[in-house]
Parts: structure tokens; C-alpha cells; sequence
């Protein structure tokens, strides 16, 4: 009776082990096509596995990291939700819902979600390391170094070395530093861009000669082009424009597809008014990270800038479209829709949700202040601007619009003395130089409106009325030949204009040849 009693028990652990080996096996597979990229089989062997099992928990996990990789991200919250109500101590489930939510942006959400790994594994590594990044763009700085404290010395990665300096800036304990440079100039070469990391951390925190200092001694014999980009930001904040820019484009040479080269290569370009060339690289920039909201930002404005504004709308609707809800995204899509004049049914509903969300933003008031201000309500475009100024002094656009109020209910002394001010903080402000150069001229300042109008040229040469002022100017100076030149320049930029409106507001069919008969 014995032996038939242990037969039996040997014959159900052999099936238990089985049906383990089993499911080991369709859980590893399917991983691995999930891995691949093979998502369409992998998502058909998850629903046979689920539609005989629908509880099984590690199918669930695979599904949601399935749905993940789909970009499904509600679905994929949903199974990981499902699987944590089964399994409340899963802490692959929880990491990946944290993951999942720090992708979304979700901030609160993702260090609630590595917090309660930590309930169950206070040591976590993983869970502690992506804490402390959390803590940091949040600015609880001390809860950061708390967490890179809770993982023991020996299992820290070197790349919370620069995270670390970057929370002891913070806390005002610049004192701690010191001993991480130390640490940074052990690293071994192939840990260099943590230590490039490193350097950018003291130059945002105003330790140039530190940071020049320690990216001079970890100097390989052939620096790479991350190598060469940060070196080129050194000797910027040095003071050495010129060598910085000449690093930069050889990193750029070497690495023509970084988006982080490109980037900043653009911003040197804008710095130096070469909006075309910025455009460009921003351009190739957006090829290699097509959703990046910073760039999509950037590349929104100075489409603007060079007068592309179809090409400045889409890029701003991308960016809205992204990230509907951020403030900054909707000021950028109302503002050049504003520009277009072509969206009012789209911008005024905008504007007016932007100010309910928040009353007291300055961005939200002056697109508000923009829209009275081309229906020509003076006195609530006016409101909208003064409250705009009120909260946020140092807006300069706001400032130039209260001048053009000035201007357009005929206080000319009022509006120059405002755009005086407004070039004297920021020279390159093209519309309040070409506005300054008008009110001049007509209250017989003509050198000064030939100083104001030189400079709204060069920073915008393709605005037609810019050149006929300027062309006033040098008519009522005596310089016949530059008259004549601006005079001319006019016409062609105006025909041009004229060109591309009516091929903009004509039907496609009307551009297009009758078919044959």
C-alpha cells in the first residue's frame, strides 16, 4: 500500500514539474518576441495562453509589456494594475509601472510606484536609483540622496556620481563635491560619458574652472565628438566663443546625425542671428528625435522668425497635439496661430481656456491680449497686456504690444519711450526696431530712425515695409542710391508676398490644367 502511495506521489510531481517546465518555457519564448520586436506573435501565443488560463499572472505582465512596446499605454497600465491586485508583492509588475508612467511624464504616479517596491525591498537598487532621478526633477534634493544612500557602496553605479553633485549644488553643500571629482578621475575610459556628465554639472553650476580642470584631465588621445561638444561648452563659458565653435562643428563632423550636436550647433546659430542655418540643423536635429517637445518648441519659434509660418504652424501643433495640456505648449500653438491670422475659430476658444485654467498666467493673458488686439478691442487688449506685465515684468513682447496700443491711439512719445526700453533690454527684437525706426521718422528723427530700421533689417531682411521706411530715410538724408536700392527691394518682396498669398488662397484646382477634351 506503501509503495503504491509514493508511485502516486511521484506521478503528480512529475506532471507538476511538467506543467511548470511548461509555462518556464511559453513565458521565456514569448519574451523573446517581445524582445524582437515579433509583437503580432508573440500578442496571438498571450491570448491562447490567457484564453485557457485568464488569470495567469505572468501572461498578464507579458501582455501589458506587449502593449507597452504598441504604445497602448492605458491597456498597459491596465494589466499591470490587474496583475498587482493578484499579486500585491510583484515587484517586476510595480517596476514597470513605474517605468510605464515615467515615460508618460507622470511623475507622482511613477514614485508612488517605486516607492512601494521599497515597502517590500528597502534596498532595492533599481527602485532607489530611479527614486533619486525622480527626487531630483522634483527638486527634493535631500530625498535624492537619500535614496543613492540606501543602495550599498559597493552596488552604486558610477552614474549616480554626476546626479549626486548636481544634489549637493542644490543643497548648498558644494563641500561634497570634491570627493566625487576624485572619484570621476578613476573612472576607467569606458565610463567617460558619466564623467563628461560630470563636467556639465559643474559648468551649470558656475564651477568653470573645475569643469575645466577635470575635462582636461580625463582627455583621451582621440577625444570622440561627445568629448570634443562638451570641451566646446567649456571654452564658451570661458569666454572663448570662437575655439568653442570651431570644436563644435568638428564634433559635428563626426557625428553629423547627434541630436544633441545639432542642437546645440542650432542654438549658435540663432545666437549669432543666422535663423536659416538654425532651422536647418534643428531640422536634421527633429530627423533624428522627431517628438522631442524642446526642440519642437525651438523649431516652432524660429520657422516664425524667418517668416515660415505655415511651417512654424505644424511644427506647433505637434507639439500641442503631444502635450495638450502644458502651458507652454499651448502658448506656443496660440501664438502662431495668432501670427497666421487664419485660426481665429481655434485660438479664441484656446485663449479663453488658457486664462480660465490659470487666470494669473502671463503667457495665457497675452495671447488673450494678442486676439483683442487684432479684432482691435484697444481697451481689453490693453487689460489683458497690463496684467500680462504685471505678473511677469520682463516680458518684452508684451511690453512692445503696449507700445503699438500707444501708437494706434496716436501717444507716439509713449510708445518711442516703450520700445526704447524694449531694444535696450534685447537689441534683436526685429519688430520693435522697425517700430522705433517709424515713429522717429515721423517725428523727424531721421538718424535715428535710420539707426532703428538698419538694425530691424539685418535681424529680418524679408519684411517688405522695413526696406520702404528705411528707403524713406535715405531719401530725406540725401543717399539717392540707397533710396532707390530699398525702394526696389520693396517692390520685390512685396510682388513676392503678394505671389504667395494669392497662391495660398487659390483652390488647387484653379493651379492644376483643364484635362483634355
Amino acid at each position: 500500500m506503501k509503495s503504491k502511495w509514493s508511485a502516486a506521489i511521484v506521478v503528480v510531481v512529475v506532471v507538476l514539474v511538467s506543467v511548470v517546465v511548461a509555462q518556464i518555457s511559453s513565458r521565456t519564448r514569448i519574451a523573446e518576441l517581445i524582445r524582437h520586436n515579433q509583437l503580432p506573435a508573440a500578442e496571438q501565443q498571450l491570448w491562447d495562453v490567457l484564453t485557457a488560463h485568464p488569470g495567469e499572472v505572468w501572461a498578464l505582465e507579458l501582455m501589458g509589456e506587449l502593449r507597452v512596446h504598441q504604445k497602448r499605454d492605458a491597456e498597459a497600465e491596465a494589466l499591470f494594475r490587474r496583475v498587482l491586485t493578484v499579486e500585491p508583492s510583484n515587484l517586476e509588475a510595480q517596476r514597470k509601472l513605474g517605468a510605464l508612467y515615467q515615460s508618460e511624464r507622470k511623475v507622482a504616479e511613477a514614485m508612488a510606484a517605486q516607492e512601494a517596491i521599497l515597502k517590500i525591498a528597502p534596498h532595492d537598487r533599481d527602485a532607489n536609483l530611479a527614486l533619486a532621478t525622480l527626487y531630483k526633477q522634483t527638486g527634493k534634493y535631500q530625498e535624492s540622496v537619500a535614496a543613492v544612500e540606501s543602495i550599498p557602496v559597493a552596488s552604486r553605479p558610477v552614474e549616480v556620481l554626476p546626479l549626486l553633485a548636481h544634489d549637493y549644488f542644490e543643497l548648498a553643500q558644494p563641500d561634497k563635491v570634491p570627493p566625487l571629482i576624485l572619484q570621476v578621475l578613476r573612472l576607467p575610459p569606458a565610463k567617460q560619458g558619466t564623467a563628461l556628465d560630470f563636467v556639465a554639472v559643474l559648468l551649470q553650476n558656475g564651477y568653470t574652472k573645475d569643469a575645466s580642470k577635470l575635462i582636461t584631465a580625463i582627455r583621451p588621445a582621440k577625444p570622440s565628438a561627445d568629448y570634443l561638444h562638451m570641451l566646446a561648452r567649456v571654452r564658451e563659458a570661458e569666454g572663448s566663443k570662437t575655439e568653442a565653435q570651431q570644436l563644435l562643428a568638428q564634433a559635428l563632423r563626426m557625428q553629423p546625425k547627434s541630436f544633441d550636436i545639432l542642437f546645440d550647433s542650432a542654438r549658435y546659430a540663432a545666437e549669432e542671428n543666422r535663423w536659416k542655418d538654425s532651422v536647418e540643423l534643428l531640422k536634421r536635429a527633429n530627423a533624428v528625435k522627431p517628438n522631442d517637445r524642446g526642440l519642437l518648441m525651438k523649431l516652432a519659434v524660429e520657422y516664425m522668425q524667418i517668416g515660415e509660418l505655415e511651417q512654424a504652424r505644424v511644427a506647433s501643433k505637434r507639439l500641442y497635439d503631444l502635450d495638450p495640456e502644458n502651458p507652454d505648449s499651448q502658448y506656443i500653438y496660440g501664438r502662431i496661430l495668432q501670427e497666421t491670422q487664419r485660426f481665429q475659430e481655434i485660438l479664441e476658444p484656446l485663449a479663453k481656456k488658457m486664462v480660465a485654467q490659470r487666470p494669473n498666467d502671463p503667457h495665457a493673458l497675452f495671447l488673450l491680449g494678442m486676439i483683442n488686439y487684432d479684432q482691435g478691442n484697444s481697451a481689453e487688449s490693453r487689460e489683458a497686456f497690463t496684467r500680462s506685465l504685471q505678473v511677469d515684468p520682463d516680458n518684452n513682447d508684451t511690453r512692445y504690444y503696449l507700445a503699438m496700443l500707444d501708437e494706434r491711439e496716436g501717444n507716439f512719445d509713449t510708445a518711442r519711450k516703450n520700445l526704447e526700453e524694449v531694444v535696450k533690454v534685447d537689441p534683436n527684437h526685429a519688430g520693435a526696431q522697425q517700430e522705433l525706426g517709424v515713429i522717429r521718422l515721423r517725428q523727424g528723427d531721421v538718424d535715428g530712425a535710420r539707426t532703428a530700421l538698419e538694425t530691424a533689417l539685418k535681424l529680418r531682411p524679408d519684411i517688405p515695409q522695413t526696406h520702404y521706411q528705411l528707403g524713406l530715410a535715405y531719401a530725406r538724408l540725401g543717399m539717392t542710391e540707397q533710396a532707390k536700392t530699398q525702394t526696389e527691394m520693396y517692390h520685390k518682396l512685396h510682388q513676392a508676398l503678394n505671389d504667395k498669398l494669392k497662391q495660398d488662397i487659390l483652390p488647387q484646382s484653379a493651379n492644376t490644367k483643364p484635362a483634355p477634351q
